[in-house]
This record gives structure tokens, sequence and C-alpha cells, in this order.
């Protein structure tokens, strides 16, 4: 079990968000996006993220030993969203159409928030919490013409692994990606949807490479034409 994996299992059996968790620790909630999304190996806020979910740093940090102690439980909090008002973070971060962007930082920044009334975002996200739902750029034009460059990207980051054929956000070795996904017998088929650039695949013995980031739900074209 990865890092990442404990993390999220600590976090299911707290019961608690990646917004939640970030405000009781005190960090920024994409960096808390991107600890459980695969990737990381570890984080200096092991011991706090620990304390906040009831379970041994060790266990968190290495996997060595119970996960908790008898008598360790999450603290209880609440974070409640009293205006009504559904909030979608906009990531500093460009995933890529192309060949992949490498990723040049380890953290991700919030560059604003987008907000919708609740029912709205119902219409649009279902019932996934505001925590899961972030908003990626595109830049390339491999997925052209059903996603351009600078068109905005609205992911589930609660999903972390390929379920069904689909656009998804990724990194492959050190590179983010935007590509169509698809399962062709044992392997998995990355697939671009302008025909002038060939599909590649994920391997048995390349998957380590890989982690999923999120999957698609819409996109948000900023294209302007001049009348």
């Amino acid at each position: 079990m990865t890092f990442s994996e404990r993390l999220a299992l600590a976090m299911k059996e707290a019961d608690i968000t990646q917004g939640a968790l970030a405000e009781a620790v005190g960090m920024a909630q994409p960096s808390v996006w991107k600890l459980v999304s695969g990737g990381a190996k570890g984080s200096k806020r092991a011991v706090d993220i620990a304390r906040v979910l009831g379970v041994r740093p060790e266990w968190l940090s290495s996997g060595h030993g119970p996960m908790r102690l008898d008598g360790q439980e999450p603290i209880k909090f609440e974070v409640a969203n009293k205006d009504g008002i559904y909030r979608v973070d906009v990531l500093d971060l460009e995933v890529s159409a192309g060949p992949g962007r490498y990723m040049l930082s380890d953290v991700v920044e919030v560059l604003h928030a987008i907000e919708f009334t609740s029912e709205h975002a119902r219409s649009l996200f279902g019932n996934r919490a505001a925590d899961d739902v972030k908003v990626m750029t595109v830049d390339g034009d491999s997925m052209s013409p059903t996603v351009n460059s600078g068109d905005r990207l609205f992911f589930d980051v609660s999903v972390r692994d390929f379920r069904t054929d689909g656009v998804y956000a990724f990194v492959y070795g050190k590179t983010f990606h935007v590509k169509r996904l698809q399962m062709q017998g044992e392997k998995l088929a990355v697939l671009s949807d302008n025909p002038a650039y060939e599909k590649w695949y994920v391997t048995d013995t390349t998957q380590y490479q890989f982690y999923v980031m999120g999957k698609a739900l819409i996109h948000e074209s900023l294209k302007y034409n001049k009348l």
C-alpha cells in the first residue's frame, strides 16, 4: 500500500474531505489533493495529518506497524458551507494535450474559484462534493476538436485509477497529460482525438509510472470569436 493509498484509507475511515483535512492541518487544499492523487511518497506534514486522522505517523509514512493505537480516533469537527455556494477551485496546473508537460513544482496553487448555486452545481456535477471537482487548463492540440488548447476541464479528482473509457488527467513518469484512455485487451491505450497523434500504451511493465489525477466531467471553451 502506498502513502497515497494509506492517506485515502485514513481519510475514508475518518469521513473527512480534502478541504476539511487541509483546514485542520493548515495546508492548501490542492496540496492535500496532490498527496491523495497517487504520486506522493510522503509528506513533511505527516505527523500533523496523522494526528487529525487519528492514526500513527509511522503507519501513515511507511506502513509499518498498526494503523492506530487503542483509543486513537480522528479529530471531530465540521466544515459547513453556510452560504449555499458550490465553489470549484481553478488550479495553477496545465495538463498537456500533446507530448506531456513537466511538473516543475510539488506545490499546486489555487488561482481562484468558480462559484455555482447548489442547484446548478448538482445539474453539472451530480452529488459530487465540491472538494472532488477541480479545474485544470488544457495546453496543446492533441485532443482537438473535442478539447482545444486554452479550454478548461472540470475533473473528478476522487477518481484515482482507470475505471471506464473516458478523458483523464494523469501523470506518466514526470509529465502531465490529458488524453482519452481505453482498455484494449490487457493494455491501456492512450488515445488522442486529433488524428495527427499516434496512440500509445500503458503496459504491465510501465504502469508503475502511471498515476491518474482525475476523470474529466465537462469542459469550458474560452475561445472568443470576432463578429
